[in-house]
């Protein structure tokens, strides 16, 4: 039997921005832009007592706590500290998937048969080697799989672990509100109430399944099936494809924010270039991926001219893509690859003298290269301005 942990930062920008200002510490903070049209981002511990919660309008969680701490986003601080979190997961395994910038699903299954070590036991060391590498907390689920995984991370806040066995899921589950159901959105609960549905329980009912399916469509038996304690989604951990090099990052909370999306793609942009060069890879085929909820995606795609891995020229073309396709839409997640990659030395083109840069960096894009390389963000100025 498969041995799941979902493993969730308690209020993981917010915890961020403490590590980096101790002064912060026990304040009722967000972390939002500060302007009348803002959203909360995460909120503090202290900030949640009041009522906040992230996706509230900013004005709003002003209105409930006057002495409320409004701190701008640090983006680079996030991304660092999250690597930081995904890589103390892979001292224990590799079977990781990435599910959001705070939070991950891994497989166990093999760890705690070799180490002959109880989960609970293997979850409390998780959470004490997070805490004292990175200062950052965590709620860790355990269960059989994935959707029961992720369901008992939710249910102790902060630093909880919670285990979800084949005999107690449906005392620990049933009573729970149809609203606390993983996937169940704001949209779809009104509806599930309109039909009698108010917990968990009431949707493992045989005699509601023919109901739901006019809400669910397609989805209902997945629904029904894992109220009833069955996921059989795989674990998608990410392996390395020699024919493309992609990255994609997955938002706390959605987004049609144009500006932070572009640069996000910037993010991705370096990074995707930054593999791309530390494995000679090059390539003319770029694409996006759109991701609006756990089911609607969008990809688009570019063949230009000359083959690189040039970061200028990915992030060009996916903004050329986006800007393309994208109409205005809540994003959950979006990513660039370059596709049909080559080896440099193998690539077989009649290359004028001009464009021997594509094979010789100049001395300022090594020395920008080696420093990302080693964790810095560095850029050529012209670059800071564009941004």
């Amino acid at each position: 039997m498969q041995i799941i942990f979902h493993i969730d930062l308690n209020a993981f920008f917010a915890s961020a921005e403490v590590i980096q200002n101790p002064k912060l510490k026990g304040k009722p903070l967000v972390v939002a832009h500060d302007s009348r049209r803002s959203i909360v981002s995460t909120a503090s511990y202290e900030a949640r007592a009041y009522g906040i919660h992230s996706a509230m309008p900013l004005y709003l969680a002003k209105q409930k706590c006057q002495d409320l701490m409004i701190v701008e986003p640090h983006f680079e601080l996030y991304h660092q500290l999250s690597d930081d979190f995904f890589k103390t997961i892979e001292i224990y395994t590799k079977q990781i998937e990435i599910a959001s910038i705070d939070e991950c699903y891994a497989d166990m299954s093999t760890y705690v048969l070799n180490k002959n070590i109880q989960p609970y036991a293997l979850a409390k060391e998780i959470q004490d080697k997070v805490y004292q590498m990175l200062k950052l907390r965590c709620s860790i689920g355990v269960s059989y799989n994935k959707f029961l995984a992720k369901m008992a991370s939710d249910m102790k806040k902060t630093m909880g672990i919670t285990i979800i066995t084949m005999q107690n899921y449906k005392s620990l589950l049933w009573p729970l509100p149809i609203d606390d159901m993983y996937g169940v959105g704001k949209k779809t609960t009104p509806k599930l109430k309109q039909i009698g549905i108010y917990t968990i329980g009431d949707l493992t009912k045989y005699e509601n399944y023919e109901k739901i399916k006019p809400i669910f469509g397609k989805n209902a038996i997945i629904y029904y099936q894992r109220a009833n304690g069955k996921d059989f989604s795989k674990m998608h951990v990410e392996k390395e494809d020699p024919k493309s090099i992609g990255h994609s990052i997955t938002f706390e909370n959605d987004s049609h924010d144009e500006a932070y999306l572009c640069s996000m793609f910037y993010k991705l942009s370096q990074k995707v270039s930054l593999r791309a060069k530390e494995k000679h890879l090059v390539s003319r085929h770029i694409s996006i991926t759109l991701k609006y909820d756990l089911i609607h995606n969008k990809s688009k795609q570019m063949i230009i001219d000359d083959y690189t891995n040039d970061m200028d020229i990915i992030y060009a073309t996916a903004i050329s893509l986006f800007e393309s396709c994208y109409q205005g839409e809540d994003l959950r997640l979006i990513g660039i690859s370059l596709n049909d990659v080559i080896d440099i030395k193998n690539l077989k083109i009649q290359m004028s003298i001009n464009d021997q840069s594509l094979f010789q960096e100049n001395p300022t894009d090594k020395l920008i290269h080696d420093l990302n390389s080693e964790g810095f963000s560095v850029m050529r100025a012209s670059e800071l301005l564009k941004k």
